[in-house]
């Protein structure tokens, strides 16, 4: 009898996984959404969203935050200045004119469009910049390309490169 109703949940389980569930949470204005997508919890104020391939959104009806396999992304909500943490991996965002703070290591960074102040500290890293008022690289063996403009540069570190040229648009 045990198996038989484990195995009745299983598949119940299954079903809804496959062919997607959604159900409101008793006493709040939110709801859960399930499919083979992923799963979601969200409400008119925004919805927190955990797809399959693993990567996590936020979105708050002001702007997504998205967090991957490659890092994370956060945003100030009183500057809007972003902060990238990235290990071995790789983050694309744009920078909507606010300040950006990286830290990171062995990572592929891209900031498409006009930067404020770009801070970046760590190693191994590869920045690609749209446009930035200023670039600021601490650490070792880092490469920062910026495709437009002619940003304040300052370089306290090893064998880093600021650098025309680059993979972001602006």
């Amino acid at each position: 009898m045990r198996l038989a109703t484990s195995t009745a949940a299983l598949l119940a389980a299954s079903t809804l996984l496959l062919t997607g569930c959604s159900v409101g949470i008793p006493g709040t204005d939110q709801e859960v959404n399930v499919d083979p997508d992923g799963v979601s919890v969200g409400s008119e104020d925004g919805e927190v969203t955990a797809e399959s391939d693993g990567d996590v959104s936020v979105g708050n009806g002001d702007g997504d935050v998205t967090l991957d396999e490659g890092g994370g992304v956060s945003v100030d909500s009183a500057t809007g200045d972003l902060t990238i943490a990235a290990v071995e991996g790789s983050v694309t965002e744009d920078c909507g004119g606010e300040n950006v703070n990286i830290t990171a290591s062995n990572a592929d960074i891209t900031l498409n469009g006009k930067c404020g102040e770009v801070s970046v500290l760590g190693s191994g890293l590869t920045v690609h910049v749209g446009s930035a008022d200023s670039i600021h690289v601490a650490g070792a063996d880092n490469t920062v390309h910026h495709a437009e403009g002619e940003p304040a540069v300052t370089d306290i570190g090893v064998n880093n490169t600021v650098s025309a040229g680059g993979d972001a648009t602006v």
